[in-house]
């Protein structure tokens, strides 16, 4: 319906238009005209108000000029009462053009009713519905890889791929039907949200460095020849660590004595999360996810607290890790394999290594095997569910408690595959302290500490040197250390202390206190935005407001 002039517009005809009709008639003949759903009622019942009338008297006109084959009546209709009134006020009343009334004259002249044929044409443009299907499948007959890091998930397809190539390869497979280049991409940008390759996200230092040796041309065939070798075998020591995960995973779902765990932090979750620009310069409460996966049934649970409560450390990580085994790990698992990335602060480092001693000297397990990755190759199954929570967390604009994080996490994964479980203070014990008493800190390897070898020859432990930990309950107080993992050459280290007794694990909590003291500078900018914190929150940032706070080191930043 073409919009035409306002309703009530006053009319300087014979008839009195609008004199004769009251506001109220007005608007109800508007509001009948409106209430016809489609285009072909609303002509039907215009064409019904319209009488056609042969011309009595016709004046005299030039020769050229075009004869009127009839004149017309106009009708509006108040309730069941048909009134006449002039054009103008028929156009105005209906809130219709000129143009649209001269079609039905048209066509009431003809003895044919009024028919809406707009979008009943044949486009030539238009792909048939069979050929989108076709290629549709064949463009989901290519495999796609998923983003990892990324907070938004992205599908990607080979990065030796594009629309160009897809095309030709559907000619080649379908010389029957003829699809042009255009036709193809349209249903591609339309249907799939693809990409091509897959961006590199904290690549490693070394790949990065060897690539570019070998295709320097600063140096010569045998220097390039060597920096390709060395790359070539760098890729594959990396990909040992994803081998074995898959390895792990089929073997714990076959076999019940055999589980395999991988565990890490997630980024830090800063509270609370508002939508208000003041919120990017001032400080946050940090809150610390940390998720360990499941390989055998795909389950993870998150550990989560806010940085009043516990650190990020070593005490940590065991204490949560220990947890774990004794809930959710049956007495039928002999055989532990552990993986995680090489942080020295959490997950490589003394402490982590005497709790594996620990717990395969005590006989909770007959073997732990713990493999760390490369530097910048360090993808984890727990990188994953880290990744559908971020996911998660981006479609919320306000989060305010640490409770709301725990059902965010709750929900990222389909099938309850995510728990989390609230950590308070008690919960971490001092493994930091704890081992001195039945472990040494460092010795000679059983292989170099003859008294033959020359002590420059020795071999010490040194943590940050290997790759792979393996722990037998039958050699206790020995760890066997890699430094590649399933490598060719071993180290075993005897580190239990003799007559230090049978090994018992931390009992006593890590912080006598139940708070840790948070940066003064930190609860000052927390107090600043308690302003666009709801009521019914308040109580969980009054007792963080009121806080223990580190005043030194405040006044040295």
């Amino acid at each position: 319906m073409v919009p035409g002039k306002a309703v009530g517009e006053p009319c300087m005809c014979k008839l009195k238009c609008f004199e004769k009709l009251t506001p109220a008639e007005q608007i109800h003949i508007m509001n009948k005209f409106r209430s016809f759903s489609t285009k072909n009622e609303q002509d039907i019942y215009l064409q019904g108000l319209l009488v056609s009338n042969n011309i009595k008297n016709r004046r005299p006109r030039k020769e050229e000029a075009k004869q009127r084959s009839s004149s017309f009546e106009y009708f509006v209709l108040v309730n069941t009462e048909r009134r006449k009134v002039c054009k103008k006020a028929f156009l105005s009343l209906h809130g219709i053009s000129s143009k649209l009334v001269q079609r039905l004259q048209l066509l009431l002249n003809l003895g044919k009713s009024p028919r809406d044929l707009r979008g009943l044409q044949n486009n030539r443009k238009t792909v048939p519905g069979n050929i989108i299907q076709i290629v549709c499948e064949h463009i989901s007959t290519f495999p796609v890889k998923h983003s990892h890091y990324a907070s938004k998930e992205y599908l990607y397809l080979d990065a030796k791929l594009n629309v160009k190539k897809l095309h030709s390869l559907f000619k080649e497979k379908h010389t029957e039907i003829d699809v042009k280049y255009s036709t193809y991409y349209k249903i591609f940008k339309e249907h799939f949200d693809y990409k091509f390759g897959r961006p590199q996200v904290d690549t490693c230092c070394q790949c990065e460095e060897l690539e570019i040796k070998s295709t320097s041309s600063s140096l010569n065939e045998t220097a390039k020849r060597a920096a390709l070798a060395e790359l070539m075998v760098h890729k594959r020591r990396s990909k040992k660590f994803n081998t074995s995960i898959q390895n792990t995973e089929k073997m714990c779902k076959e076999n019940d004595r055999v589980l395999g765990l991988c565990f890490d932090y997630m980024q830090n979750i800063s509270l609370p999360s508002i939508p208000v620009q003041d919120i990017f310069y001032l400080r946050q409460l940090s809150l610390f996810p940390f998720g360990i996966h499941n390989l055998k049934n795909g389950s993870a649970q998150f550990f989560l607290y806010h940085e009043g409560l516990a650190k990020k450390g070593p005490n940590e990580t065991c204490s949560f890790l220990f947890k774990y085994i004794k809930q959710n790990v049956p007495a039928s698992v002999k055989e532990l394999h552990l993986y995680s990335d090489g942080s020295g602060g959490q997950n490589k480092n003394n402490v982590m290594t005497r709790f594996c001693l620990a717990v395969t000297d005590s006989g909770m397990f007959e073997k732990v095997v713990h493999k760390f990755p490369i530097r910048g190759h360090s993808f984890l199954p727990c990188d994953r569910d880290f990744g559908l929570v971020k996911r998660k967390l981006n479609r919320i604009d306000r989060l305010y408690t640490p409770m709301e994080v725990c059902e965010v996490i709750c929900n990222a994964a389909k099938g309850q595959k995510f728990t989390v479980e609230m950590v308070d203070t008690d919960d971490v014990l001092n493994f930091k302290n704890w081992w001195s008493k039945y472990y040494k800190k460092t010795c000679f390897s059983l292989e170099s500490s003859a008294r033959s070898i020359p002590r420059s020859k020795k071999e010490s432990f040194a943590v940050s040197t290997f790759m792979e930990f393996r722990y037998n309950h039958e050699r206790k107080g020995t760890v066997e250390a890699l430094k590649y993992i399933d490598g060719v050459q071993k180290s075993s280290f005897l580190l239990k202390i003799p007559d230090a007794g049978i090994v018992q694990l931390a009992n006593e909590r890590a912080y006598p206190g139940e708070k840790i003291p948070i940066n003064i500078k930190k609860i000052n900018d927390i107090r600043k935005v308690t302003g666009y914190i709801p009521e019914n929150f308040m109580d969980f940032y009054e007792k963080i407001l009121g806080w223990p706070t580190t005043d030194a080191e405040a006044e040295h930043e």
